[in-house]
């Protein structure tokens, strides 16, 4: 099933900060909205990985992503995954 076209992703202030910062990772949200794959994607910037080395995000890039994670949630919500405890207890 295709997803819904990016209304107004590019547009919104939080992508523009993406951009700015990052336009690789920007290119990749916007191939991926609206499909399972974002999800997973945003939530692995966010997390990080534990097979590869990170600075890390600029704190305004990190809210961000999260932010878009946010509003992916709220337009497509048969996607949203609920978040695990942040420990990794469960």
């Amino acid at each position: 099933m295709p997803a819904a076209p990016a209304v107004g992703l590019k547009s919104s202030p939080d992508y523009q900060t993406v951009v700015a910062a990052f336009p690789r990772i920007a290119q990749k949200i916007d191939v991926f909205w609206g499909y399972p794959e974002l999800v997973a994607y945003l939530r692995e910037l966010q997390r990080g990985s534990d097979d590869r080395s990170m600075e890390g995000f600029p704190a305004d890039v990190l809210f961000a992503i999260h932010q878009l994670a946010a509003l992916h949630d709220q337009l497509f919500p048969l996607l949203a995954q609920p978040y695990g405890d942040i420990w990794g207890t469960n």
